[in-house]
């Protein structure tokens, strides 16, 4: 298989990715009697001593090593594609699924809810460090798409993405915690689903502007 052949199929593991983590969502639900999705974070379904962590953790790692290798490959093809702003936006995506992966991988909620110990804290941690570097990633998406001359759609859904982040993190301060999931879904799916997005949109331009040049621009901004 040629090289740009590679790189159209992996451009779609974001896509991949997605399903495998709605899939961890679905079939975590499914083996956590009693979950309630309203008021429950997500992460309670891969929690140490949670009764869906076994199923819901596979389909999460597959969902984070998808994800990764999808946004590894986003910020060495974009390297120095379009315009800068789109490279360092993939370049802060990439960092940011790299620290959700290894980082959710690492240090799962100890328990539902939030105990307080040092591995709950440490998921804390990477929380904010996630939404930070998702914020930064699809505001600079937002702006390099918006100044392109073909792709401002991008930048269109990327900005009412970044509205979706915030209205989350608004509602996570400001509803009462029974209504906690809610909020937060808002937050993780919107970044989950503009993966997807950002997933279909490069297996399209890599198939239309894909040359050798591109391979080796990793680098150059």
């Amino acid at each position: 298989m040629k090289i740009e052949k590679v790189i159209e199929v992996i451009s779609l593991f974001g896509a991949i990715g997605v399903i495998f983590y709605f899939l961890h969502v679905i079939l975590g639900t499914r083996f956590y009697e009693g979950y309630n999705p309203i008021a429950q974070a997500i992460s309670d379904l891969t929690a140490s001593n949670s009764p869906s962590k076994r199923v819901a953790s596979i389909f999460s790692f597959l969902y984070g090593i998808f994800t990764v290798i999808f946004s590894i490959t986003l910020f060495i093809y974009f390297n120095g594609e379009i315009n800068k702003p789109i490279t360092f936006g993939s370049c802060f995506f990439c960092i940011m699924t790299i620290i959700s992966f290894l980082g959710y991988t690492m240090f799962p909620l100890s328990e539902e809810g939030y105990a307080g110990t040092f591995q709950d804290k440490m998921h804390m941690v990477v929380t904010i460090a996630v939404v930070l570097f998702t914020v930064i990633s699809i505001a600079l998406f937002a702006f390099g798409f918006l100044i392109s001359k073909e792709y401002k759609y991008m930048g269109i859904i990327s900005i009412c993405v970044l509205l979706l982040l915030i209205t989350g993190v608004i509602l996570i301060n400001k509803l009462p915690k029974n209504y906690f999931g809610i909020a937060e879904r808002i937050n993780v799916y919107s970044i989950v689903i503009y993966t997807g997005i950002l997933s279909l949109w490069m297996c399209k331009y890599v198939r239309i502007n894909l040359t050798p040049t591109a391979i080796h621009g990793v680098w150059r901004f």
